[in-house]
């Protein structure tokens, strides 16, 4: 599984509130998201609730994380 950069950014921003971060903390947060999906099974699902972060789906396209959204968020994907 593959976690982009901008999935990380997104993570940061959405899920700590962060307003300014830099490169350091995005690769952070994305060995933290690599670390929480590893043992995650797909199934040809395109959201999936982050084990550690119930409130927030990962958004997935072909085995790779690409964004992070609330779970109240009402967007078609």
């Amino acid at each position: 599984m593959h976690i982009t950069y901008h999935a990380g950014e997104r993570f940061l921003q959405r899920v700590f509130d962060y307003t300014s971060y830099g490169k350091k903390e995005v690769f952070h947060a994305m060995e933290l998201l690599k670390r929480d999906l590893h043992n995650l099974q797909l199934r040809n699902k395109s959201r999936v609730v982050l084990p550690s972060f119930p409130d927030f789906y990962g958004v997935f396209r072909q085995n790779t994380l690409v964004t992070i959204i609330p779970k109240d968020t009402n967007v078609s994907l």
